[in-house]
């Protein structure tokens, strides 16, 4: 099923000629406010016409909006792709990929254990972290680093992630 994904939100209006602000989120790539992919969380096309890094955000230029007023009505709005995108030859995928394709899916060990289903993705430090739902439904939570050689390559959208957790790893979060 496709769905949308967030790169960023427009947080401000910046100026008199209709740039805002984008805040950007998870899964945001400096290289997809130059392709074709972008849309509102509506669905419908988004086009950059150039953008700036401002401080943490991007102060981007969207055709359709000329001036302040028109860039006021678009604070709040998300900007970001629809998942099936992400895997047309022409999309910007920056290496390593991005993080949303982890999202829903079972965890497994090289063995074919079943370790979890991955419930959120955080970003901490130099790479990702999936976060599994506790197996036995209790209030707890499995971390585990997306990082070879611990996560296998996958450039897919669907089917089980297949980890080889280091010795222990497992164990000492069971606890």
């Amino acid at each position: 099923m496709e769905r949308f994904v967030t790169i960023g939100e427009v947080v401000k209006a910046v100026g008199l000629k209709g740039e805002v602000k984008l805040y950007p989120l998870l899964d945001f790539h400096l290289d997809l406010l130059d392709s074709p992919y972008l849309v509102w969380a509506d669905g419908s096309p988004v086009e950059v016409q150039r953008h700036r890094q401002a401080g943490s955000c991007e102060a981007v230029k969207i055709v359709g909006s000329e001036d302040r007023s028109s860039a006021e009505k678009l604070v709040g709005r998300e900007m970001g792709f629809m998942s099936g995108r992400y895997l047309e030859p022409d999309f910007p995928r920056p290496v390593g990929g991005l993080p949303f394709r982890y999202l829903d899916r079972d965890v497994t060990t090289v063995d074919g254990q079943p370790v979890g289903k991955v419930v959120e993705v955080r970003f901490t430090g130099g790479g990702y972290t999936l976060v599994l739902e506790d197996p036995s439904g209790g209030p707890g939570e499995i971390l585990i680093p997306a990082v070879a050689p611990i996560l296998r390559p996958d450039e897919g959208l669907t089917g089980a992630l297949v980890i080889d957790p280091p010795e222990g790893l497992l164990d000492v979060q069971a606890k």
